[in-house]
């Protein structure tokens, strides 16, 4: 058995979850191969059993990238075993969670795959007030803050949204859907 797990991330954290999910996969027994959808190229993707896709969310959209990757491969995807992944800020909140689902998994899976996808996981975000996110986020990141003070979190420091327990189970059930 073989998976490859392929993100689109722009500043490390779909990255990270991807290679947690990789590293998950393969302690199951099956061979992984991890890759960052901008060096994809020629990738033989049928020799796979499973593929995994993933992106980080920015301004409601998935990486160019990886995005590029589920079009370019729908044919082949056809005949395989898929999941897709994401990480966004509809995932730290229990309210807007059917939101992200249906946005950014439901709605790309139906655009950009011939079949539903065997599993998706919609995964939290991380908050950075350091980090370089660009002028839209600047823009918005008032509205964060306030919505982070309402929590009783301080939004001066770095907050991981991620539960890496469930990303692990969640990585945890592709293997076995394999077995």
């Amino acid at each position: 058995m073989k998976a490859l797990v392929v993100y689109g991330t722009r500043y490390g954290t779909a990255a990270e979850i991807a290679a947690e999910i990789a590293r998950v996969i393969k302690e199951e027994g099956i061979e992984t191969d991890l890759v960052d959808a901008r060096s994809i190229k020629d990738r033989k993707v049928s020799s796979y059993d499973l593929v995994v896709v993933g992106s980080g969310i920015k301004m409601g959209k998935w990486t160019n990238k990886a995005l590029k990757f589920l079009q370019n491969n729908k044919k082949t995807l056809a005949t395989q075993k898929v999941a897709l992944f994401v990480s966004c800020g509809a995932a730290n909140e229990e309210k807007s969670r059917p939101e992200g689902q249906e946005k950014y998994l439901d709605a790309v899976a139906a655009k950009n795959l011939v079949n539903p996808p065997v599993a998706t996981g919609l995964f939290g975000s991380v908050y950075d007030p350091e980090a370089k996110h660009g002028l839209m986020y600047k823009l918005t990141t008032s509205f964060i803050k306030k919505e982070l003070e309402k929590q009783g979190i301080n939004s001066s420091k770095r907050h991981d949204y991620r539960d890496w327990d469930e990303i692990r189970d969640w990585a945890r059930g592709l293997a076995k859907g394999l077995k």
